[in-house]
């Protein structure tokens, strides 16, 4: 009987173990991910510099996902195809931006395409950013303020003026 119980634990781990590897295998399976917008080769084709403006582009192609953010002259649509395995970090694919320029007086003067051969990574320097002043201590930040505020309201008006 004790035979027939151990072979039956031993199946009993064995199924639990694949099982388990199983699932962990299953859930590693990579995501594929599609955002932005995916812009039509027509439609792109169809926008000639110095007709078409501000309205007509946005009419054709909708709303920018970008607008310049010192001006409105510079309009950028963006679409990226990406890729992920389980929760490891996010592969990009594919990555397409137009750019669409406009003048001053609301006309397009240039579409320009940028791929993913065109992207720079940026590796920042340092994980703070300095600033000039004082470096206080917590026990000072806590009591700092202490007795450079008054008590109320202003101490020299008179009842009655």
């Amino acid at each position: 009987m004790d035979e027939h119980n151990n072979l039956m634990n031993s199946t009993t781990k064995t199924i639990l173990i694949i099982t388990i590897a199983a699932l962990a295998l299953g859930a590693c399976s990579s995501r594929k991910f599609v955002r932005g917008y995916m812009a039509d080769e027509e439609v792109i084709g169809s926008i000639k510099p110095q007709v078409d403006t501000h309205d007509s582009v946005q009419q054709m192609m909708g709303s920018p996902s970008s607008v310049a953010t010192f001006d409105n002259n510079n309009w950028y649509y963006y679409s990226k195809k990406s890729e992920s395995l389980a929760f490891f970090k996010e592969d990009i694919t594919e990555l397409n931006i137009i750019a669409v320029r406009f003048d001053t007086d609301g006309y397009v003067t240039a579409i320009d395409r940028y791929s993913i051969d065109n992207l720079n990574n940026v590796d920042p320097v340092g994980q703070t950013t300095r600033t000039h002043g004082r470096e206080l201590s917590f026990i000072q930040e806590l009591f700092g303020n202490i007795g450079r505020f008054g008590a109320g309201g202003p101490s020299n008006v008179q009842p009655g003026n």
